[in-house]
């Protein structure tokens, strides 16, 4: 069995709250889309005298498990929302369930919660959060003249709710697809060094001071908490019909997200309330690796499952951004360059080498392990397939295209 016990630079200390993924040199950054077509506690000594005990609490009573009472209809935009979604919704077709409206777990930026036509009182439902990627923050038909980072947040996100409702049909069970809007291109507070300016590498992980909590406050539980008492209150979902836990998915630059709550939850020693992980072509440096790492340093009992367009953007060994092989490559030359590199060596920075060189015992397992697509590592799950990465949200959103055993 390999163990992958030192995955990322940097995540060896994923204790502390902030903890910053590493970002990877500027070569190798994941292309954008347009690219591509956490209670004080009172010391002993000044705690007050002992109270007389009270009586325990009676046990509360097990939750009866009744139908659901589905609203007919629920199409509800509220004000302030994007225009975008607004007439996304509205050519939305009739049968479906769908709200619009802002929730502070997501920052106080627009959620999206979709149920697809045909859903049933008797059926439980399973609940599916996706962060989408580059762009996609903004919701704009196609129309021509526009660029494709205009209108890709429209496509992907119909390719989304496309690929719930068919979820939905071949499972029969029901489907509540929770789209959360990014804060587009957000930096990390303070972060100095270079940063992809394509996307927003804080979404879900909370501000650890009161001026970052002020800007940065997104809240995956939270988010959990205020989706649960929409499709309650609004869709008319009985509660015992709500999964204990929940399928977090980002597609490309949405992975940050996944590996930001699963971080936050091991710093703060609690379970993130997900079951599965999903990477759509999302597995970049420190994402997904950093993802698993916080999993098991957090023993939370969640699956990894990472889709990845072979030869692809997030393929570690492909064209676009190999980072296994460049760092398998820098740690071969590094052994015999160190103390004598000056200024570059083939095409690349000594500092650059060193650094990649340095980093690759904190990576080497992951990347043996994905030469043989995770398959020696339980709790991984590796999918390669030939769908194009702007194509990959209609195919495996929830898991659609991917077999059910992998879980």
């Amino acid at each position: 069995m390999i163990r992958v016990d030192r995955l990322a630079t940097g995540l060896t200390a994923l204790c502390v709250l902030a903890c910053e993924p590493r970002s990877p040199a500027p070569a190798a950054a994941p292309p954008s889309d347009a690219a591509l077509d956490r209670g004080a506690v009172t010391p002993a000594s000044v705690q007050p005298a002992a109270a007389t005990p009270s009586p325990a609490p009676a046990a509360a009573p097990a939750m009866v498990d009744a139908p659901s009472r589905l609203r007919a209809r629920v199409r509800e935009v509220e004000a302030g929302v994007q225009p975008g979604l607004a007439a996304f919704v509205d050519q939305l077709p009739e049968g479906g369930r769908v709200w619009v409206g802002r929730m502070a777990g997501n920052g106080d930026r627009e959620v999206l919660v979709y149920v697809p036509p045909g859903a049933r009182d008797d059926a439980a439902f399973e609940i599916i959060v996706h962060f989408h990627g580059t762009h996609s923050e903004h919701v704009q038909a196609k129309a021509p003249g526009l660029p494709k980072k205009t209108w890709v947040g429209w496509n992907r996100l119909q390719q989304t709710l496309d690929a719930a409702t068919a979820l939905q049909t071949q499972r029969g069970t029901n489907v509540a697809l929770v789209y959360p809007v990014s804060a587009g291109k957000r930096p990390d507070p303070g972060h100095t060094g270079w940063w992809n300016k394509e996307y927003d590498r804080v979404w879900m992980r909370p501000g650890v001071d009161a001026a970052q909590r002020k800007r940065d406050h997104d809240s995956f539980p939270q988010l959990l908490d205020e989706v649960r008492t929409l499709l309650r209150e609004r869709f008319g979902v009985h509660e015992s019909k709500l999964p204990a836990r929940v399928l977090a998915e980002g597609h490309s630059a949405g992975g940050i997200a996944l590996f930001n709550i699963a971080a936050v939850a091991q710093a703060a020693g609690e379970p993130a309330a997900v079951s599965e992980y999903l990477f759509l072509d999302a597995s970049f440096q420190g994402w997904a690796d950093g993802c698993w790492a916080a999993i098991q340093a957090g023993k939370q009992d969640a699956k990894v499952s990472i889709v990845v367009t072979k030869g692809g953007i997030a393929d570690p060994f492909g064209k676009s951004d190999p980072w296994c092989t460049r760092l398998e490559q820098a740690a071969a030359q590094w052994s015999t360059l160190a103390g004598h590199c000056h200024g570059k060596h083939q095409g690349r920075s000594c500092a650059e080498l060193e650094a990649d060189a340095t980093a690759w015992p904190d990576f080497q397992a992951w990347c043996d392990a994905m030469k043989d697509e995770m398959r020696a590592v339980d709790g991984v799950y590796v999918h390669t397939t030939r769908v194009p990465h702007g194509e990959q949200p209609r195919h495996f959103v929830g898991g659609l295209e991917l077999p059910d055993d992998r879980r």
